[in-house]
């Protein structure tokens, strides 16, 4: 019979029913070709293409960029010197609007077009991680934001409009609805159980078995919950607001987590098209909650579409057992480790 599950860091339902779904090769999308560098703005060499670089980072004893960070050359979001923040505008009651005060980032993962998350070394991916973690520090100094969202879209049916691998970042004015009512389950799991309610929930999906990798202290995770197939949480043991400032072990684990993770689904899922969004705690957390927050990343494959079910209803269907999901993709990541 399917189950009604709730995750109690979103909030959110899920209903899982595995009888209405298949196996990973029942789920179809168009493999897309990837092109080349003729043309493509993030490749090396094509840096005239785009807004100037704000960072760049390199591999020891090199003078070529492998990450380099740029204004999004159509920003959703800008935030000029002279001004101090997101100002009010006229609107229709009951409507509200604000100005787009904040900023809009590219992170530019590699200079080889055609390469992904699967394809670096560990020390690429570290310096990857190394950039995220310094953007997040550069806009924490700026002062007039109070939150960054980091998410990647991997593949046109994931949302990406360029094929070279890069990720966003977006600094927002205001805490996102998502992060607030996140926080809200945090104080109130806290006032009931004198616990972090995502520490509590990677220890019971831990001891479940739907742990699928753990590299340095960060684990990948197919939790009790998961909202769509094969959706999974990426979290560190270790109970903390953010990574900017996390010890390298940890930053090595993320890296190490993200490449091996992709490397998974590439394998078991055909190169799924494929969103990653990083929760991170606000800037000004005080000002939100007493509590500290638990960062986590939220790593989704496009395998379904959201329906009029899920529209009207607020709760997601997930046709494939979370831990089904983890015992699968835990055999390839044992597999593609040894080498089989």
């Amino acid at each position: 019979m399917s189950e009604f599950r709730q995750d109690p860091v979103t909030g959110e339902w899920t209903l899982i029913a595995p009888e209405r779904g298949g196996r990973p090769r029942d789920y179809a999308f168009e493999r897309e070709d990837l092109g080349d560098a003729q043309g493509c703005p993030l490749c090396a060499g094509n840096e005239r293409m785009t807004p100037p670089t704000r960072s760049e980072g390199r591999l020891p004893g090199s003078d070529l960029w492998v990450t380099r960070v740029v204004e999004n050359k159509f920003p959703a979001l800008s935030a000029p010197d002279d001004v101090l923040g997101a100002e009010p505008l006229d609107a229709p009651a009951p409507y509200r609007a604000t100005t787009g005060f904040g900023g809009h980032e590219v992170i530019v993962e590699t200079p080889r077009h055609g390469e992904g998350l699967a394809d670096y070394s560990d020390e690429h991916a570290r310096l990857v991680v190394d950039t995220f973690a310094e953007r997040l520090g550069y806009w924490r100094r700026d002062g007039r934001v109070m939150h960054t969202l980091l998410f990647r879209n991997w593949g046109r049916d994931a949302g990406a409009s360029l094929a070279h691998a890069h990720t966003q970042l977006a600094a927002l004015p205001r805490v996102p609805d998502a992060v607030i009512s996140e926080m809200g389950n945090f104080s109130t799991y806290w006032a009931e159980h004198s616990r972090c309610v995502l520490c509590e929930a990677i220890e019971t999906d831990d001891r479940d078995g739907r742990t699928v990798l753990e590299r340095g202290g960060v684990l990948v995770q197919s939790p009790w919950a998961a909202p769509t197939p094969y959706a999974l949480r990426l979290a560190p043991r270790r109970c903390a607001e953010t990574f900017e400032d996390a010890p390298h072990s940890e930053l090595d684990g993320l890296a190490q987590a993200l490449v091996s993770i992709a490397r998974v689904l590439d394998e078991h899922l055909d190169s799924p098209p494929l969103n990653i969004a990083f929760h991170v705690a606000p800037y000004r957390v005080s000002e939100i909650a007493i509590l500290p927050y638990h960062w986590h990343a939220a790593i989704v494959p496009r395998l379904s579409e959201r329906a009029a079910f899920e529209m009207g209803s607020g709760a997601h269907i997930n046709v494939v057992d979370p831990d089904a999901a983890a015992a699968s993709l835990r055999s390839v990541a044992d597999g593609l480790e040894s080498g089989l």
